[in-house]
């Protein structure tokens, strides 16, 4: 803060910019405008920005996954942008201990070709095993069709597929899980795509059961 003399134009009193004029015992003086303070975010904007880094986590390492999944859907976007619009509404569980990704809830892939049915999931020693009903072809889909099957371990925050070897006429297929952490479980995924990977089925959220009912 600085005082001001009388000068041909006298004092002056008010703002002037970023500048006050103001006096006190006939002493007059300038300052600055105090700086406004940053606002933190708001609960809601926290929430919300949580949401969309938990998210973006998710599925950036599957983004190559999601260009194939996303086909149909994505246009100008990539196919992790589209998974994020379709997925971003249903995503999340909410409760006392915070936000969690609601896995059973996410889409991998969204398309007109038929799923399966009859979708299941087991583990046998270190390998996941998936199996579906084989005989859905002609009914908007084909038996060359791959079969894509994507696990997540949030553990390990990793992800194991299959080999593009499979086909729908198959009706199983199988991961070898090696030394990936199982102690928070798996979730497990399931669609198919026609030869020209430009159809895609629908994902199926396949939860795992003790054994092959």
């Amino acid at each position: 803060m600085g005082t001001i003399r009388d000068g041909i134009n006298g004092p002056f009193r008010g703002r002037v910019g970023s500048v006050i004029g103001s006096s006190w015992r006939k002493i007059h003086y300038i300052k600055g405008l105090p700086r406004r303070q940053k606002r933190g975010a708001t609960e809601k904007q926290a929430v919300q920005r949580q949401k969309f880094k938990l998210l973006n986590e998710f599925l950036l390492p599957i983004a190559s996954l999601l260009e194939l999944g996303f086909a149909q859907h994505t246009g100008t976007s990539t196919g992790r942008n589209a998974a994020f619009s379709a997925n971003f509404a249903h995503a999340f569980n909410e409760n006392g201990a915070g936000i969690a990704l609601n896995y059973p809830a996410l889409q991998l892939s969204q398309g007109t070709l038929c799923p399966a049915g009859n979708e299941q999931a087991w583990l046998e020693a270190d390998d996941l095993c998936v199996s579906w009903n084989p005989k859905t072809y002609g009914m908007g889909g084909s038996i060359d069709d791959t079969a894509h099957v994507l696990a997540y371990s949030p553990a390990e925050l990793f992800f194991r597929s299959n080999d593009l070897s499979d086909m729908r006429q198959d009706g199983s297929a199988r991961i070898k899980l090696g030394g990936l952490n199982q102690s928070e479980g798996l979730h497990v995924w399931l669609f198919f795509a026609d030869r020209h990977r430009q159809q895609v089925s629908k994902s199926i959220y396949i939860p795992l059961s003790s054994t092959n009912a």
